[in-house]
């Protein structure tokens, strides 16, 4: 399925007006620049990223409504805590390459001097 970057635009807008009343508190509350939000996403250029889209979840936003139109526009607490996140790769070798990265990361400096 091709998502239709005018068609999340205007979702996009939508959710903003009815969530936040204007679009320059729809700004703030995503941590960007009003012209950010307009110039890229609201005049469909651009498709929020991962980063925009977690933000959006965040605000309540339902993003396979956001990028399909299906389903309802936002999501309701489901009881689920979700101020705790787990990391994107949290499989053990994401792990042992983040711990190994640490220990060899003294020898390298001294290496550098």
């Amino acid at each position: 399925m091709k998502l239709n970057k005018k068609e999340v635009a205007q979702n996009l807008r939508l959710f903003g007006y009815k969530k936040f009343g204007t679009m320059k508190r729809f700004a703030e509350a995503l941590e960007m620049n009003p012209s950010t939000l307009y110039s890229g996403y609201l005049n469909g250029r651009s498709l929020p990223g991962p980063v925009l889209l977690v933000k959006l979840i965040d605000l309540g936003c339902n993003i396979n409504w956001l990028l399909t139109g299906r389903e309802t526009m936002t999501v309701q607490p489901s009881g689920v805590d979700m101020s705790v996140r787990t990391p994107l790769l949290s499989t053990p070798m994401g792990s042992d390459v983040f711990i190994e990265a640490k220990k060899t990361a003294p020898m390298y400096a001294d290496q550098r001097r």
